[in-house]
């Protein structure tokens, strides 16, 4: 259990730090709180049913960044630019609106060849 609260706040801070979310905006992307992501932080509280399968959903976001860009820098800067499949929207608005799948869903595309 103590190896799960570890991971979960590991992609906790990834997401911080990385995608430059702060827990709030975290929280809105996994469609809970900032008080339980904090709580996932500390590694005091252990996720459940749904919300480890969005963090799940994080995690496979933080591959496929990793895959497709294989750098930091480089996910970081597609993350906060304008993607015209996203309708010129940024990735990382599209995090802090919870629609993390979409951004998911592009990156897959992305990183199997298709033309995007």
């Amino acid at each position: 259990m103590q190896t799960e609260r570890r991971a979960a706040a590991d992609v906790i801070d990834w997401a911080h730090s990385a995608l430059a979310l702060n827990y709030g905006e975290i929280g809105v992307a996994l469609k809970t709180t900032e008080r339980t992501v904090r709580r996932w932080r500390t590694c005091k509280f252990t996720p459940r049913g749904a919300a480890r399968d969005r963090l799940e959903t994080l995690r496979e976001l933080r591959h496929l960044l990793t895959a497709v860009f294989g750098t930091e820098a480089a996910a970081a800067e597609w993350l906060h630019s304008s993607v015209p499949a996203l309708r010129g929207r940024t990735p990382a608005s599209l995090l802090r609106t919870g629609a993390i799948e979409s951004v998911i869903e592009l990156l897959a595309t992305i990183e199997s060849g298709a033309y995007v």
